[in-house]
């Protein structure tokens, strides 16, 4: 049953319960206007559609001893099984399972597996011989330069701020412009790892996230195994986040940076391998991201030390959503679904883009629509004063909710959203219709004058 618009007490808490979410507070306030307009939720990537049936039937068919604990850190033995094989073939990888990588099931969301990832970056620095700190130092940094974390990605981009800060990485970022189609450029990555190289002997990561998340830009293969490869030559861990590698228009090869890192380790010694760890979402798949399962790909050697770290915090949990998932890649049905989902997507790509040129007036270069993802970018139009917060000013006139352009974590002072907002494009036809229409009607336009 469809369900666009659930009731913000249901998600959200009761209106006097402190929140850390910047999103609900400009929804309760929106709510406390009493304007009566159903909310349209273009932010936050879940659409509360459902996922397929068959799922859920296989949701209902979990055994009952799948309701207790699991008594492997690897995640439940059915579905890390279908997930070495979903994973090795759905990347196209050659050989190498159980000696180059191997695949472990995320089973509390792909995002808590990044700052155990980081933990453990940081403890084998803390630990690191005096022959690697040669090597680090032929490297290039600055006399006295110390060891603190610092990891680099894209801007705009995901919140990885939010995973890895708190653990103490400090956050650098390289630009993603409009006129290269947020195509990374290698020049400004490479920069961006010898700059922290220099200042740092210790943990540099650099985070690829391919299918990238909110342009919905497929970064070319030739830029994917070039940062890859500026990132072994200043000794850099690499975090690969392929949220949205299976979600893609129809013409699209999802370029593989998993695939592109096991090609440029082949040969190394493994002394002179780096950390690698590779997440993938299969939530944002199949539109069940609140069961927060995926895919944690790493050499065995690394995949051995998270699951490690995930003994010290907590049992493996969620058995029956575990099984259930397992059951759902061995169905053919889950290629069906994820064949018409992305000719969805990339049907709405285009008539979002239409609807923005009639109805709002945007230029073409206003807005981009991508290849993969779930999201397009808007820009904010001219007329709006620096000062306002465009999402509020929508949410105000509208009631719909639009995204963060750069994701901040909740709580947190806002990232510059450089001029951009995102637009989550997995709610349904009408509800995206309404919104466009809503702003038109508005007056948020692209042309306009303040008021």
């Amino acid at each position: 049953m469809i369900n666009p618009t659930p009731a913000l007490r249901d998600i959200a808490g009761p209106p006097g319960e402190p929140t850390p979410y910047d999103d609900v507070t400009r929804l309760r306030a929106y709510e406390r206007s009493g304007t009566g307009t159903a909310v349209r939720f273009l932010s936050l990537g879940e659409t509360w559609t459902g996922p397929h049936p068959g799922l859920i039937d296989a949701l209902h068919n979990a055994p009952l001893w799948s309701h207790g604990y699991a008594l492997t850190p690897y995640g439940w033995p059915a579905l890390r099984e279908a997930l070495r094989a979903y994973i090795t073939t759905s990347h196209r990888l050659n050989g190498g399972l159980g000696f180059d990588y191997d695949v472990s099931v995320s089973q509390s969301s792909t995002r808590s597996a990044m700052p155990d990832f980081a933990r453990l970056l940081i403890a084998e620095t803390s630990a690191v011989r005096p022959s690697r700190l040669d090597r680090l130092r032929a490297l290039g940094p600055r006399t006295g330069a110390g060891r603190r974390p610092i990891a680099i990605s894209g801007s705009p981009g995901w919140d990885y701020a939010g995973a890895l800060a708190p653990v103490g990485f400090e956050m650098c970022t390289y630009p993603l412009r409009a006129e290269q189609d947020y195509q990374p450029d290698i020049t400004d990555v490479t920069d961006a790892l010898q700059r922290a190289r220099r200042d740092t002997t210790g943990p540099l990561l650099l985070i690829v996230n391919p299918q990238h998340n909110p342009t919905g830009a497929n970064w070319l293969p030739s830029v994917v195994r070039a940062m890859i490869r500026a990132a072994l030559d200043v000794d850099a861990a690499i975090l690969i986040d392929d949220a949205y590698y299976g979600v893609h228009d129809p013409h699209v090869i999802p370029t593989s940076a998993l695939a592109i890192l096991l090609e440029e380790l082949r040969g190394r010694a493994p002394e002179n391998r780096p950390r690698w760890l590779a997440v993938r979402s299969m939530g944002k798949q199949f539109r069940v991201n609140g069961w927060g399962i995926g895919a944690l790909t790493a050499s065995p050697d690394t995949l051995g030390h998270l699951a490690d770290r995930l003994t010290h915090r907590t049992y493996v949990t969620a058995g029956p959503l575990q099984h259930a998932m397992a059951e759902w890649l061995n169905d053919p049905r889950a290629t069906e679904f994820l064949t018409h989902q992305n000719r969805q997507y990339a049907a709405r790509r285009t008539s979002v883009a239409q609807l923005l040129t009639d109805e709002l007036g945007y230029p073409a270069d206003a807005y981009y629509a991508g290849e993969c993802a779930a999201y397009m970018l808007m820009r904010v139009p001219p007329w709006i004063p620096a000062a306002e917060d465009f999402r509020s000013l929508v949410i105000r006139r509208t009631g719909v909710l639009l995204g963060e352009a750069h994701m901040s974590s909740p709580g947190q002072r806002l990232a510059s959203q450089q001029g951009l907002v995102r637009l989550h494009i997995g709610a349904p036809d009408e509800l995206l219709v309404g919104a466009m229409k809503a702003m038109a009607t508005a007056g948020l336009i692209w042309r306009a004058t303040w008021r």
